[in-house]
């Protein structure tokens, strides 16, 4: 009698595996740049949102909101619709204490120059550096987007290029 043998060998099965295996290590690196090159986009967009919130509280108000009173200004004081100001300037996900969370994997900081405010500045700083992003983004009354490669300040990315540019490191 004839016995048959169904099913795959053991040398099939780890052909298989190494297969898939060659497979993840080619797709994992590019969906993890990604997500780092989404959430980039997103802290752009986002202090692009916050600029023209800004504005249009400038417009209102003929002044930037100061530092110290951003949220009470651009929000109102418990950041309720309805409440002071109305209409509300900024945008909704932004009704938090900047410094305190971070919104789409990036940390923003505001600085309004000292009353009367002529001039802001908005800062976006990865959460985690690598994994949320790579680069910090400065944004200010100009409307330039300004990066560099890691964790950035003001003060280094005042004079930093321009997202057309290659980015150079922060420090």
């Amino acid at each position: 009698m004839n016995k048959q043998n169904s099913g795959f060998t053991l040398v099939e099965i780890m052909i298989v595996v190494a297969i898939i295996a060659l497979l993840a290590a080619t797709a994992i690196p590019n969906i993890l740049r990604g997500r780092v090159s989404a959430n980039e986009s997103a802290a752009i967009e986002n202090l692009q949102a916050l600029q023209s919130a800004l504005e249009m509280y400038r417009s209102v108000n003929n002044v930037y909101p100061a530092t110290n009173t951003w949220l009470a200004e651009m929000y109102g004081a418990d950041c309720n619709a309805g409440t002071a100001p109305d209409p509300d300037f900024g945008p909704p996900s932004f009704c938090v204490a900047l410094a305190a969370s971070a919104v789409q994997q990036y940390n923003y900081t505001y600085a309004g120059a000292v009353a009367p405010a002529q001039t802001f500045s908005l800062i976006a700083v990865p959460a985690t550096l690598g994994s949320s992003g790579s680069r910090s983004f400065y944004l200010d009354q100009t409307g330039l987007v300004r990066h560099c490669m890691g964790t950035g300040t003001a003060a280094q990315l005042v004079d930093e290029s321009t997202t057309d540019q290659p980015p150079t490191a922060c420090d």
